[in-house]
């Protein structure tokens, strides 16, 4: 998993809107970049929300929010239109930014092994350097904590 002092993994992929981005387009102010497992999920619906009411205070402190997961781009529009989600998700259908974070782990579900997102969220500073991680997410809280340590 990514840790504290790395900088930021350039990638190509596409947000939401379906443009495709870099993620050195991200670098210039503090950034949040918060991975999660799936779209209109409960624990990942409770999490985007968190972050959706806090987004002006983020935003006041001049900070960035993104949200990461593998789902399409169809899926992320129709999960922020639902929710009213105010920042950008990325769709990394391919995994390339899971895998240069490090947050595809094995999971067991009922007994069955696969591999899925890991809960973790990043803060770079605005040089796109990393500042803090939280690599086992608590969904509870969680937008509250990361907005302290901005």
């Amino acid at each position: 998993m990514l840790e504290t002092g790395a900088t930021l993994p350039a990638e190509q992929l596409a947000d939401d809107t379906g443009r495709e981005i870099s993620t050195k387009e991200l670098i210039g102010k503090p950034l949040v970049v918060y991975f999660y497992p799936k779209d209109d999920t409960p624990g990942c619906t409770n999490e985007a929300t968190q972050f959706r009411d806090l987004s002006d205070d983020f935003e006041k402190k001049g900070t960035v929010i993104v949200g990461v997961s593998r789902d399409s781009v169809a899926s992320h529009q129709k999960f922020k239109e639902k929710y009213e989600i105010p920042f950008r998700l990325l769709a990394d259908v391919d995994s390339k930014l899971c895998d240069a974070f490090g947050v595809i782990v094995e999971k067991v579900n009922y007994g069955k092994k696969s591999m899925g997102v890991q809960r973790s969220t990043f803060l770079f500073d605005a040089k796109g350097r990393c500042v803090h991680v939280w690599p086992k997410v608590s969904v509870d809280g969680h937008a509250e904590d990361v907005l302290s340590k901005v």
